[in-house]
């Protein structure tokens, strides 16, 4: 047998058609999806001679109603073993999206969840994929020699907030198995950053840390969480979590080539990163009264905010701040009270080219705020996610360059360790609580001792945001006119591999491009 190389690939395709439709009741406001005309097919392509495989029930009609859980939603089942234990075979499950509504890839009440036996290995929501594009399921699964059937399932979730949104929408697609194989001692990075974050989570052995009442499940070996939204996210004062971006020079990366970002984690299988450093201090927005503010320290909607045009693409025309971050130009740009402007120069700290353009995506970012900062992790990632905005803002935005979220950085921190001396949990407005030597801020690799902006607004005041103080803790009442850090956050538009690199800072990951 001629011997396999470890970056050499197997492929198994499954296709399912998936068409959703939505059925909404009058009186009740009673709705359903109705799932019709799926159809599975079996494409195999050198997968016999290393694997056993077998498909189970085609989904042929039926009912996807709205349930509290994924075991009211539909499954497909795709049952694997290999043949003997001559090489390492890992197996990657994609929902390949032929046509999908706007509504419904905006919508998170469209959600699955992968089974290997009766185990959940991996959830998420069916969201923020157009047309043409693939999603990944489940990943870096070590296919073992004992048969092991794996269970697809397809739920619409009643408690989401805008299930309604997605009515009389649909979405056609396929799964499909992919399989790589590599020899016993390979490492497992061949899959993606995004695959190898989720491979040393699922791996790992878990803590239960509990804060406000809600059991998270830690990696202390990886510094890896998941939180409510099932997201995996780096915690910790210092997590294994650089990575060379924006580089001069992709084929050389290097501290003079590149810059170090962080990876903050995986969100429905995208990798998400932050600039490890400050671009300088600008204000959030500083419209006036009469430039579309309704007081004279600026307008909290990031859809027009300044500094959102500033990091964006598409604003070149504008004669102040357009574009300047996302083109790497000099010009003046806003930064203070009531229009006020100053010299800016991106031409070496903005995105350095058309390679490193293309490695951002574009995404749908909810812009949900709250009120009080007198709160925990999993009550702001919820606001965030929800419609609670100040009268007449927009609840979502679509761009490239945005901000971390008021949740980025507290669930950054690490949630044992923020607590007060009677062993409670802290509010992030407490993060910079003295107790136990600043345990909070010091255990939180996103705390830079500066003041920093987030994307999330003030939803009682139109001219408030919400960021970080230089003291560590979270604050919702700073006016969007004032000179504040910006450090870039993005999402990597494809699924990167990595070539070398562990992660820390002296050994970044390296990103793959070919």
């Amino acid at each position: 047998m001629k011997k396999i190389k470890d970056k050499s690939k197997m492929y198994m395709i499954l296709g399912i058609s998936f068409l959703v439709l939505a059925v909404l009741g009058s009186t009740y406001a009673y709705y359903k999806y109705v799932i019709a005309t799926i159809n599975v097919d079996t494409i195999t392509r050198g997968l016999d001679y290393y694997i056993n495989y077998a498909k189970g029930t085609d989904i042929t009609s039926g009912t996807l109603n709205p349930s509290k859980d994924y075991t009211g939603g539909n499954n497909i089942t795709v049952t694997l073993n290999k043949k003997d234990n001559t090489y390492n075979i890992y197996g990657h499950i994609y929902l390949d999206i032929s046509n999908i509504s706007t509504a419904l890839s905006s919508s998170n009440a469209l959600k699955y969840v992968v089974l290997e036996g009766t185990t959940k290995i991996s959830e998420g929501v069916l969201g923020e994929v157009s047309s043409g594009e693939s999603y990944l399921l489940a990943v870096n699964i070590p296919l073992k020699t004992t048969t092991t059937t794996y269970t697809i399932y397809l739920w619409f979730d009643e408690a989401s907030s805008n299930a309604l949104s997605a009515e009389n929408t649909s979405v056609s697609a396929k799964v499909r198995c992919e399989a790589t194989m590599q020899e016993i001692d390979d490492e497992a990075y061949t899959a993606g950053i995004a695959s190898h974050i989720k491979f040393m989570y699922n791996g790992s052995t878990k803590t239960p840390v509990v804060n406000n009442n809600i059991t998270y499940q830690y990696d202390t070996t990886h510094s890896l969480m998941k939180d409510v939204g099932g997201n995996i996210r780096y915690y910790g004062a210092s997590p294994n979590n650089y990575i060379y971006f924006n580089c001069s020079d992709y084929s050389n990366q290097t501290d003079s080539t590149c810059e170090k970002w962080r990876i903050i984690g995986v969100f429905n299988n995208s990798v998400k990163l932050i600039r490890n450093d400050s671009i300088g201090l600008y204000s959030w927005d500083n419209k006036n009264t009469s430039t579309g503010a309704e007081s004279v320290y600026g307008k909290n909607d990031w859809t027009d905010a300044r500094l959102m045009k500033l990091l964006n693409p598409g604003y070149e025309s504008e004669t102040t701040g357009g574009s300047l971050y996302y083109k790497a130009k000099s010009g003046y740009c806003y930064s203070g009270q009531n229009n006020a402007t100053k010299s800016c120069n991106f031409t070496s700290i903005g995105i350095k080219n058309d390679v490193t353009r293309n490695l951002i995506k574009t995404v749908t970012y909810t812009t949900g705020g709250w009120n009080t900062n007198i709160v925990y992790p999993n009550f702001i990632y919820e606001k965030e996610m929800g419609k609670t905005v100040y009268t007449g803002s927009t609840i979502s935005w679509k761009g490239k360059v945005a901000l971390m979220y008021s949740s980025d950085y507290s669930y950054a921190a690490d949630l044992s360790k923020c607590k007060d001396s009677s062993g409670n949990s802290l509010t992030i407005s407490n993060y910079n609580s003295s107790v136990n030597s600043y345990q909070c801020r010091s255990n939180n690799y996103l705390y830079k001792g500066i003041y920093e902006w987030l994307i999330t607004p003030h939803s009682g005041y139109s001219d408030n945001a919400w960021g970080v103080t230089s003291a560590g803790h979270v604050y919702g009442s700073a006016h969007v006119s004032e000179n504040w850090n910006a450090r870039p956050v993005l999402f990597l538009s494809a699924r990167q591999g990595v070539d070398t690199g562990d992660g820390t800072s002296s050994n970044p990951y390296k990103l793959s491009l070919n």
